[in-house]
């Protein structure tokens, strides 16, 4: 089930670019659109559910159907990307992963060690497989963590190289983390760990070094990238989409149930979980309730004297997110670090008010408009706003409709063309 170097024979005119993804969600509309063009040579990523004869057999057994479901099963081939074009690898790696990860989700300060092991042993097979792929006259276009060989294989073919990154520059990172545990000890455990920081360093920086463009979902990562020394004429900003056909608002009548406040996410400190924590704390009524949907990281022993404070729902298919916009009324995600976060967009899309910080949606929200921009960190402002949401139905319903209007401004047809656009233009060139 690992990947064989070896895609369907093209013409030149019609293979232009090879994607490398581990599964990015805006590469896989990327390369429908490319593929809509005639453009796509390939794209290759870990395991993805092609509907194959053993597949359609794990969904009907009785003990593995439900976790492979819930988890592997999800993948569904792409939508108009010929199936042969996409090359698998690091499959066994995958598997186990997904197994690991769902029988230790309660447990995620045991299974982490072992989860960052397949994950890491995924990310190889993917980088290298793609690098046997890497022929003259394609532009190559790679996810951060798996583009570096063929990024390499690239160069030695004169191959232009597009490096796909979806969150702020990883240095820019180290330093917000180290600033943040210094800041709120009690909850640093939930902090992201990156292992071997220098190792981790050494393979971002040279994916960086030997990217001719870098692609990026908002304008605030474009801008952790300037802060660390990288020229902005490299860094292209495209923001990310949302299917406004599938993420539909709810008919809201008078409201006969409590003022829900939703978050969806990690459950962790990137996320800024004890800030809206710390603020629902604050404003907390007897006509409330705060839903955390998602799962926890590591180190998130921290939040247990936040213990009651909240509903918990696992993570869920998102199949399932509409029925949890549906039910709330103000969606918060108080993120320290982002690129662009697909689940605001899909929120709003939902007609929920959010509240956000400038992490990554600078690009999408507008404050007082669509919701509310709070700065990163601040509880007491996330207070001020729900207060304002809960109080002033008036408001809360003109944010409502302000945010579905807003979101259907950001299809993912807007985001795929515009990112196979700049694709193909750097191609052109570059010849």
């Amino acid at each position: 089930m690992n990947a064989v170097a070896q895609l369907p024979a093209r013409g030149d005119a019609v293979a232009r670019a090879l994607l490398v993804s581990l599964s990015a969600p805006e590469l896989d509309r990327l390369a429908a659109a490319l593929a809509a063009r005639g453009a796509l040579a390939g794209l290759v990523r870990r395991y993805l559910n092609k509907q194959r004869s053993w597949e359609r057999a794990l969904e009907r057994l009785p003990v593995v159907r439900g976790m492979y479901s819930a988890t592997l099963g999800r993948r569904r081939a792409l939508p108009d990307v010929d199936r042969d074009l996409v090359v698998e690898a690091g499959v066994p790696a995958d598997f186990a992963a997904a197994v690991v990860n769902r029988l230790g989700r309660r447990t995620p300060a045991l299974v982490t060690p072992l989860s960052r092991r397949l994950l890491a042993s995924t990310e190889r097979a993917v980088a290298h497989a793609a690098s046997r792929l890497v022929e003259a006259g394609q532009t190559v276009v790679g996810s951060y963590h798996v583009a570096l060989p063929a990024f390499v294989a690239a160069r030695r073919l004169g191959v232009r190289t597009v490096l796909n990154y979806p969150i702020a520059h990883h240095r820019w990172q180290y330093e917000l983390y180290a600033a943040q545990a210094a800041r709120k000890p009690a909850v640093a455990a939930a902090l992201p760990a990156f292992g071997d920081v220098a190792a981790h360093a050494a393979l971002l920086d040279r994916e960086i070094a030997l990217a001719d463009d870098i692609l990026v979902g908002s304008s605030f990562v474009r801008d952790t990238f300037v802060a660390q020394g990288i020229d902005a004429r490299k860094v292209r900003v495209i923001p990310y989409g949302v299917d406004a056909a599938r993420f539909t608002p709810a008919r809201r009548g008078p409201r006969g149930r409590p003022f829900r406040v939703l978050f969806v996410g990690q459950l962790g400190e990137r996320k800024g979980l004890s800030y809206l924590l710390d603020a629902y704390r604050a404003f907390r009524k007897p006509d409330t309730e705060l839903q955390l949907v998602g799962n926890f990281v590591t180190g998130a022993e921290v939040y247990r004297p936040y213990a009651g404070l909240f509903r918990h729902t696992p993570n869920v298919p998102q199949a399932e997110l509409l029925a949890l916009f549906h039910a709330a009324d103000v969606f918060v995600l108080p993120s320290l670090v982002e690129g662009m976060p697909l689940v605001v967009l899909e929120a709003m899309a939902c007609g929920l008010p959010v509240i956000v910080t400038p992490c990554g949606t600078t690009d999408i929200v507008r404050d007082g408009v669509d919701g509310f921009i709070v700065p990163a960190g601040d509880a007491a402002a996330i207070v001020a706003r729900l207060e304002h949401l809960y109080g002033d139905a008036e408001l809360a319903r003109t944010l409502s409709e302000n945010a579905r209007a807003r979101a259907e401004q950001w299809p993912w047809q807007r985001y795929a063309r515009g990112a196979g656009d700049f694709v193909l233009a750097c191609e052109q060139s570059a010849t």
